[in-house]
């Protein structure tokens, strides 16, 4: 069996005292360092097949098949790619590093394990389009083949948050509209 590794960005949205981080495994239409490109829904019936089994990939430290380090509680494809949220096992060794180095920042990209079931080859871009993959993994790793992996903002135990800036970061609208209900609130408060 040909088992690949695919390197893409993570972007944590948030990292709980729990654990708890999220990110995207795959970005649809990314060339990678392997100039292979994943189409959306190539993930669509592998997923479906977990779905069935009513489990998910392995979340792996670092490829290592010997080395789990918590569980994926979603793995799903939206518009953008293969959206991830995970959960570590803090009380393992590997999984209270992992949480650690993903606070530092110093722990930013997401890889997939999967094995190429129908693919095309786009001459213009001279890149293998994968139409449909089985996924076995995903790993948190420290060298992503996409080297634009950055963490955009990692919450800590208690809640305080660490903004970091990521390339096409589009969460401003998320944070305008909890700006103006923090107004909003203000308002009220000082009316009374």
């Amino acid at each position: 069996m040909d088992i690949k590794h695919m390197s893409c960005a993570l972007r944590v949205k948030t990292l709980g005292g729990d654990g708890i981080f999220m990110g995207y495994a795959s970005v649809f239409g990314e060339l990678d360092q392997q100039n292979e490109i994943v189409q959306a829904g190539a993930f669509a019936r592998s997923l479906s097949k977990w779905r069935r089994q009513n489990r998910t990939p392995a979340l792996l430290w670092m490829h290592d098949p010997t080395q789990p380090i918590g569980i994926w509680q979603t793995v799903r494809e939206d518009a953008s790619g293969l959206l991830v949220e995970g959960r570590l096992a803090l009380r393992t060794q590997k999984g209270g590093e992992a949480y650690e180095l993903l606070k530092l920042g110093a722990l930013t990209g997401l890889s997939i394990g999967y094995r190429v079931v129908a693919s095309q080859i786009d001459a213009k871009r001279k890149a293998r389009i994968l139409t449909d993959v089985d996924l076995f993994e995903i790993s948190l790793v420290t060298f992503p083949a996409n080297e634009a992996a950055r963490v955009s903002e990692v919450k800590k135990r208690g809640g305080e948050g660490k903004k970091r800036e990521a390339e096409g970061n589009s969460d401003s609208s998320t944070l305008h509209q909890a700006a103006e209900r923090l107004r909003q609130a203000a308002r009220a408060l000082t009316s009374n």
